[in-house]
């Protein structure tokens, strides 16, 4: 797939269809030189926590979006996990966390703790990772943010409108995936990052060594006396070889399949160095793995990630991104699903509402986190103030809002 570079593409591509006294998107600086925080969802000491955590990657757009103090980063404690459900008692937005069935053999009363929603993509077996995410809004000629902006819908079957949203053109959403260390601290391994398209959502995962041979170069670089580590030696050779790897099948549990992948497995024994995975992670610049694969085996299969079963590596153990490949046709079969009734995927369970999110992005929502019911009863929703405060969100005005700017992405049927 050819590579993109965002944002700018999408400034060119808005302004092309949109026409420059419509407002094109700007990504240029005040005049000051001095952008202040659009909105912080968090103190300012703990999202300056998050932003540390932030890896420097090969990328000189991406880098300036991770470095924009105009990014709004946000955890499911600022952004909590909701889900709405419009088509029978206790409508409203409803915590992901909270069972609302009566059932006692439902395990969850909704879709979104269930593979593959549950978790970020490949960690659903994972026991040390957490993460955090971020947007970053366009900007018209003006230097006024384009909005989020949302609307109300009713879907087949709801009895009350429901709730969608579309990002701008030029939208930036990022997931960081961060993994406790063996010595407590916590480690960045990987970075997602999702740009909005006219009718599309473009894609990046940036790692610090998308194929196997970048590992085996970086392991030398950091020890040079790499031949004298019996282990370092054995892993390098492992790194170096094209061997045979097994292939897998990853399939979620539904009737209706959201996911359904086979894959190579590739295992990473131990490193036996725990100082040494922290400075490949901490020292080594994050590089684009789209279109990348980390190794192909001898005898055919691919893996696009690597897995391990050691406490401490570059990637956690049990991770399962090797069944993921970077591109849009992967990433699209869970990100199309957003907002989607669970019953869709699995009709006659007792769970409830739908898949959360909207426009292809799980994590974010414009709801006030005091409206998200967080023990079945119903809540008056209600838009998050200091969002629409400060411009992030907008109700949907056909008279105000360009179409071309909130085009509905094909695939994405809300």
């Amino acid at each position: 797939m050819m590579r993109r570079s965002l944002p700018h593409v999408a400034a060119l591509l808005l302004a092309s269809v949109v026409g420059r006294a419509e407002g094109m998107m700007t990504d240029q600086p005040p005049a000051d030189g001095k952008r202040e925080a659009l909105v912080r969802l968090m103190p300012a000491k703990n999202e300056q926590r998050l932003r540390d955590y932030l890896p420097k990657v090969a990328d000189d757009d991406v880098q300036a979006i991770l470095d924009d103090p105009q990014l709004i980063v946000y955890t499911d404690r600022e952004m909590p996990k909701a889900y709405q459900f419009w088509d029978g008692q206790m409508p409203g937005v409803h915590d992901a966390s909270y069972n609302i069935s009566a059932n006692g053999s439902e395990p969850f009363g909704n879709g979104n703790r269930e593979f593959p929603w549950g978790a970020p993509a490949g960690t659903h077996r994972t026991k040390n990772v957490w993460s955090f995410r971020f947007l970053r809004l366009p900007r018209d000629e003006q230097g006024k943010v384009h909005p989020v902006v949302w609307y109300q819908a009713r879907q087949q079957g709801d009895g009350q409108r429901g709730y969608g949203w579309r990002f701008p053109v030029g939208a930036v959403v990022g997931e960081v995936l961060m993994m406790k260390g063996a010595d407590g601290r916590d480690y960045c391994f990987e970075l997602r990052v999702r740009f909005r398209e006219i009718d599309d959502w473009a894609v990046d995962v940036f790692r610090p060594f998308p194929r196997a041979g970048d590992l085996a170069t970086r392991i030398k670089e950091l020890r040079p006396d790499w031949e004298s580590q019996a282990q370092l030696k054995e892993v390098v050779e492992l790194l170096t070889a094209r061997t045979n790897l097994p292939e897998r099948r990853l399939v979620d549990d539904h009737p209706r399949k959201t996911f359904r992948q086979a894959m190579g497995v590739y295992v990473l024994p131990s490193l036996e160095d725990d100082q040494l995975v922290s400075a490949l992670l901490t020292k080594t610049a994050f590089k684009s793995a789209l279109g990348e694969s980390w190794a192909e085996g001898a005898n055919g299969p691919v893996a696009a990630a690597p897995t391990t079963e050691a406490k401490f590596h570059i990637v956690p153990a049990k991770y399962d991104a090797g069944f993921v490949e970077v591109d849009r046709a992967s990433c699209v079969r869970c990100h199309e699903t957003t907002n989607q009734p669970v019953n869709k995927f699995q009709s006659g369970r007792d769970w409830y509402g739908r898949i959360r999110g909207s426009d292809g992005i799980f994590s974010f929502h414009p709801f006030d986190p005091n409206c998200v019911s967080g023990n079945g009863y119903t809540q008056p929703v209600r838009m998050r103030n200091e969002l629409v405060t400060a411009g992030v969100i907008e109700r949907y005005d056909a008279k105000k809002h360009d179409k071309k700017l909130y085009a509905q992405v094909p695939y994405i049927v809300e």
